[in-house]
């Protein structure tokens, strides 16, 4: 069984749509971040930087610990034999555009979304746009590689897994994506997905983001 760490942000979903995608049990542990329980000394032993998702997978005669969405999503994959080839130059491909995401995509989109807050709380910050110009920049990358394949990786993968929850997220970055369309179609399809709806609403939001 695996234990799941998380909650509802663009990083906390990646690890709950792969572990829907893959079809392995798990448990899941909501991990409410206004509270400061990812900081709680016993989380450390997790999670040492105190942030999520993390997960316990305990199908080996020791539990074994692991942090970093990509990390998850790469031991996810290989546990269950899915969206991760196994060698050669589509596992190559695959991880890079999985490091794409989770180097690039998701940190820029973290900063427009917690700017953001900045300024609805009335406390602007000048960086915003300088943010959200860098965000648009990435989508405009992968719009130019989603106009030729499907997917990020030509399959469906664990790079699609990683950027989804944050393309999600768009209307929280004001990035509108009609400028996008290859993204667009892209974010639609992948959003029919049911291992995805079920994946985005673990553990649930209010607020529908």
């Amino acid at each position: 069984m695996i234990e799941l760490y998380s909650w509802a942000t663009g990083n906390g979903r990646r690890a709950s749509i792969m572990l829907e995608e893959s079809g392995l049990p798990y448990t899941v542990h909501p991990m409410d971040l206004a509270t400061k329980v990812q900081k709680e000394p016993w989380y450390a032993e997790i999670s040492p930087y105190g942030r999520i998702p993390a997960i316990v997978d305990r199908d080996f005669p020791e539990p074994v610990a692991l942090f970093e969405s990509g990390a998850i999503l790469i031991h996810l994959a290989e546990k269950s034999g899915k969206l991760l080839p196994p060698s050669g130059a589509a596992r190559a491909e695959t991880l890079k555009w999985l490091f794409f995401q989770t180097s690039n995509v998701g940190p820029m989109a973290m900063q427009v979304h917690w700017l953001a807050r900045c300024r609805d709380s009335g406390k602007p910050h000048p960086n915003l746009d300088v943010y959200r110009d860098e965000v648009r920049l990435l989508y405009g990358i992968m719009d130019r590689r989603l106009a030729g394949v499907p997917y990020l990786a030509g399959d469906y993968s664990v790079a699609d897994v990683a950027a989804y929850p944050w393309v999600f997220r768009h209307p929280m970055q004001d990035i509108d994506l009609a400028p996008f369309p290859a993204l667009a179609d892209w974010f639609a399809r992948v959003g029919t997905r049911p291992a995805v709806k079920r994946g985005m609403n673990i553990p649930p939001r209010k607020d529908g983001l």
